[in-house]
């Protein structure tokens, strides 16, 4: 018996619509694996064979280019031992390079500017760690494990009206 339409056009029409579907959710589906895949990070280098890192600390930012080398570190055209005079802004700079074990293997050339010694040895330690990661990826679990590839984020706090500085109180009198 007929009921007044063909069941066979109906049915066909449904399995297009599920195939449809079905071919929809497949292209989602790559769509979300890929964006889910993690990312491959490969090294960059530039035409001399140097990696480049940039960094900044408070109001200090670096421009910082590694290379092979015996060890020799040079900020602003001068040797680091005789523009940071302080250990443990030395200390400091040299981090990444014991954390990833390459003392002595890369040699610096970095350019800082703005800021105090504190906040430029800063910016020079997040320059070197960025280009530690673009000259050897393998480097980045170590670097990240210890924070060195994370920005600083702490900066001045400013002064507000009725204090002296950012939270001294003025001197309080009693009469």
């Amino acid at each position: 018996e007929s009921y007044g339409h063909d069941l066979s056009k109906e049915i066909e029409e449904m399995s297009a619509y599920v195939r449809a579907n079905q071919i929809q959710m497949d292209e989602r589906k790559r769509k979300w694996e890929k964006a889910a895949a993690p990312k491959v990070w490969e090294q960059v280098l530039d035409a001399r064979g140097r990696a480049y890192g940039r960094g900044s600390r408070k109001e200090a930012s670096a421009q910082v280019w590694i290379q092979p080398g015996e060890g020799v570190v040079v900020v602003n055209r001068m040797d680091f031992v005789d523009y940071f005079t302080r250990e443990t802004h030395r200390k400091e700079i040299l981090a990444p390079f014991m954390a990833t074990a390459n003392l002595g293997n890369f040699d610096v050339r970095c350019f800082v500017q703005g800021g105090g010694m504190s906040g430029q040895a800063g910016a020079i330690k997040l320059g070197v760690s960025r280009a530690l990661q673009a000259y050897d990826p393998a480097n980045r679990l170590i670097l990240k494990e210890l924070g060195y590839l994370t920005r600083d984020p702490r900066m001045v706090e400013r002064k507000k009206v009725g204090k002296v500085k950012a939270r001294k109180s003025p001197q309080w009198v009693r009469r």
